[in-house]
């Protein structure tokens, strides 16, 4: 899964699968071998498959005037992916998650208002930091799993990003109003070797929820 892996869980599930070599060893603990061997002959596949990002925030948002604002606040994403690497019945499976916490800055134009509901449209960046993360590794001997790790991941880049959106914002107090956003955003190489989303299609859609506090000039 390209990551950086430091402490670790191994839980075994069922029997112990064991795969005997030429000159009679085993390699009980290294199920990643057996499956290598029960596959020879066998169509193996890998496939990896990115979830789609979703960004919840808390934003502040200060108008210049009717329609026009800057804002900033703090947004949490979480990234999860999915890896497959093996036959039908003997493979390999990976689920990586990370957690990312960001700050924002966007300016903010409001297209249309009615009553409390409010049409608008927004640019600008996002910097993101990932403050955790792990790896969750199941290896399946026969469709049934034989041993499952956990691992934690020590990388933590720092993720920017810049972004476009249309948005909706319904107002529940007059300074008060909840948002959701879906959009466009570009992400640049964050120097990691970690395999995400980002990594894969720099340019993707998001969707943003939140609460928006509005400071009027």
């Amino acid at each position: 899964m390209g990551t950086l892996k430091a402490s670790k869980t191994i839980t075994s599930i069922g029997d112990p699968v064991i795969a005997t070599g030429p000159d009679d060893s085993d390699w009980e603990d290294n199920p990643m071998l057996d499956i290598n061997i029960f596959n020879q002959g066998k169509e193996v596949k890998t496939e990896y498959k990115h979830r789609l990002p979703v960004h919840i925030g808390v934003k502040v948002a200060y108008a210049l005037n009717e329609r026009l604002s800057i804002e900033s606040g703090l947004t949490y994403t979480r990234l999860a992916s999915d890896m497959k690497d093996g036959s039908q019945e003997n493979y390999f499976t990976g689920e990586q998650k990370l957690n990312y916490v960001g700050i924002p800055v966007n300016v903010k134009y409001n297209i249309f208002a009615y009553k409390r509901l409010n049409l608008y449209g927004s640019a600008g960046v996002l910097a993101e930091k990932c403050v955790s993360g792990y790896v969750t590794e199941e290896y399946v001997i026969n469709n049934a799993t034989k041993k499952s790790e956990t691992f934690d991941i020590d990388s933590k880049p720092l993720q920017m990003s810049v972004n476009a959106a249309a948005g909706v914002q319904f107002n529940v107090l007059d300074n008060i109003g909840i948002y959701a956003e879906p959009g466009v955003s570009y992400h640049f190489d964050d120097g990691s070797s970690l395999q995400t989303i980002y990594k894969e299609k720099p340019l993707n859609f998001n969707l943003n929820f939140g609460v928006r506090y509005t400071i009027d000039k």
